[in-house]
This record gives C-alpha cells, sequence and structure tokens, in this order.
C-alpha cells in the first residue's frame, strides 16, 4: 500500500512537473497570442471559430471516464514535439519553431485531459491551432492587400448590377472607400474579411484532418476554404452598401445583421460541405476515430 501511494505521489510530481517545463518554454509565446487575439478583432472571431469547431467535435466523444489526466503514447509523442521545437528556436534563433511548437502543445493538451482516444482530432487540432499562430503573425501584412481586394470584389458586383462604383484613397487618416452613387462607404480593417477569411481556413485544417478523408479531398478544401471565405466576405459588403439606402437611421442593426448570418452561415456551409464527403474505413457509431 505505501510502495503504491509513494508510486502515485512520484506520478503526480512528474507531471507537475512536465507542465511546469512546457509553461516555462512557452509562457512568451502563449503570452503575445493571447494579446494578439485580444487586440485584433478578426483573430479573436478566428480563435472563437476554432474553439467552437473543437467542442463541435468532441460533443459524441466514447463515454466511460470523462478525463484521462495521464500522458498516453500520443500525448507524449506530441508533448516531446513541442520541447524539441522550442528547443530548436533557441538553438537555432528562430521564432516560428515556436509557432509549431505552440500546435504541438495544442494537441498535447487534448491528448492529456481526454486520452489517446481522441487522437485522430487531436492531430486536426494541432494543425489547426498552428496555423492559428501563423494567422496572429500575418495579419498586420494581410489588412490592406484584403481591404483592396474586397472593395475592388464587390465593386465588380455593383457592376453586374449596372450600379458602378470606384474605389478611393482617403487621407489623414489613411481610409479606403467604396464610392456608389455619391456616397462615400469606408472599407474599414473590420471590412477586410480576415477573420473569416481565416476562421473558414482554421476550420477546414481542423475538420479535413480530425476525419480519415482521401489526401485529394483534403487538400481541394484546404484550398477551397480561403476562396470561400473571400466571397463571403465579398458579398457581405455588396449586401450591406446595397441596404444601406433602406437602412437609415438602422443602418449599424442591419450592418451587424448582415455580417453576423453571412459570418456563421459560411462555416456552416463549409460544415455541411466537409461532412459530405465520403471517409476512407468510415467509423461504426460506436466506434472512435483513433
Amino acid at each position: 500500500m505505501v510502495t503504491l501511494l509513494s508510486h502515485s505521489r512520484l506520478k503526480l510530481a512528474g507531471v507537475i512537473l512536465a507542465w511546469a517545463l512546457i509553461a516555462l518554454l512557452f509562457w512568451r509565446a502563449i503570452v503575445w497570442l493571447a494579446a494578439a487575439a485580444m487586440v485584433r478583432e478578426q483573430v479573436t472571431h478566428a480563435a472563437v471559430v476554432l474553439i467552437f469547431g473543437l467542442v463541435f467535435l468532441l460533443r459524441d466523444r466514447p463515454g466511460g471516464n470523462p478525463l484521462a489526466l495521464s500522458f498516453g503514447p500520443r500525448a507524449r509523442l506530441f508533448y516531446v514535439g513541442a520541447c524539441g521545437c522550442a528547443a530548436f528556436a533557441g538553438l537555432l534563433q528562430e521564432p516560428a519553431f515556436m509557432l509549431f511548437g505552440l500546435g504541438f502543445l495544442a494537441g498535447a493538451i487534448l491528448l492529456f485531459v481526454l486520452g489517446d482516444v481522441v487522437f485522430q482530432v487531436a492531430l486536426g487540432f494541432s494543425l489547426a491551432f498552428a496555423g492559428f499562430t501563423m494567422v496572429s503573425v500575418i495579419f498586420p501584412l494581410a489588412d490592406w492587400p484584403l481591404r483592396v481586394f474586397a472593395g475592388n470584389t464587390a465593386g465588380w458586383f455593383f457592376g453586374l448590377l449596372g450600379h458602378p462604383v470606384e474605389l478611393e484613397f482617403a487621407r489623414d487618416p489613411a481610409r479606403l472607400l467604396l464610392v456608389s452613387a455619391g456616397r462615400g462607404f469606408v472599407v474599414a480593417p473590420e471590412c477586410n474579411g480576415f477573420g473569416i477569411i481565416s476562421g473558414c481556413l482554421l476550420l477546414a485544417v481542423l475538420l479535413v484532418f480530425s476525419r480519415r478523408l482521401r489526401w485529394l479531398d483534403k487538400i481541394l478544401i484546404v484550398i477551397l476554404s480561403p476562396l470561400i471565405g473571400l466571397f463571403s466576405n465579398a458579398l457581405r459588403i455588396f449586401f450591406i452598401v446595397l441596404l444601406a439606402p433602406l437602412a437609415g437611421d438602422h443602418y449599424f442593426v442591419m450592418h451587424e445583421a448582415v455580417g453576423i448570418v453571412l459570418f456563421f452561415g459560411t462555416l456552416i456551409f463549409l460544415w455541411w460541405l466537409v461532412d459530405g464527403l465520403p471517409e476512407r474505413g468510415r467509423r461504426n457509431s460506436g466506434t472512435w476515430p483513433g
């Protein structure tokens, strides 16, 4: 009895030490990532999509013990991957390795908490979370190009309807304007579509790698997902400008309503698209992918 108790204490101490080490290695990267998500609304949207996608994937996980709270073989593999990336980042002075390390860390946490039975979902979540860290890095570089693209695409829609619009730049402060019938609409950072584009991409990565799909299907969905996001954002701008004269004093309500409907509608469409793809060795009703 004493031996078993001592063994349990040593095991608990080892687990605490392991997580203390990983916290020490990654705390600066985690603080930076949290700050980036809090400051930039579009990055926050991508994070929310990723978390809700994970929750829905886990809603039908197997019963039994709800929590594993132990390092299974695959959890250890992801943990070692995270530590290895942190070591390479330090030795080579290359912060990009920390981005991949955060992905391994996300998978390790999920596998530690829920066990190796959720390996397939953990793989998808790990890759998607690594993608989320990259999304946080590239946002400042993508803002203006995406705004210009969104404005031009929305203008193309109006041209098809016989209502030409112009894209104009204004200074002090720097603004991008979509001018229709003498009325200018600011294409703000919130209009650049980064949130829905990155959200579609991350959700696609999470979904396709959480299922046993053919590699061709995975590649096609990952390539198609940001294009779906681009198209959705262009439609959002089109409808907002089209409905603006009718909204009157309720412009803000209309603006938010159109954005919310298209945001969630696009994600639901993407989920439906992936869910309809055939799986290799599709699981039976009582078996979890792993």
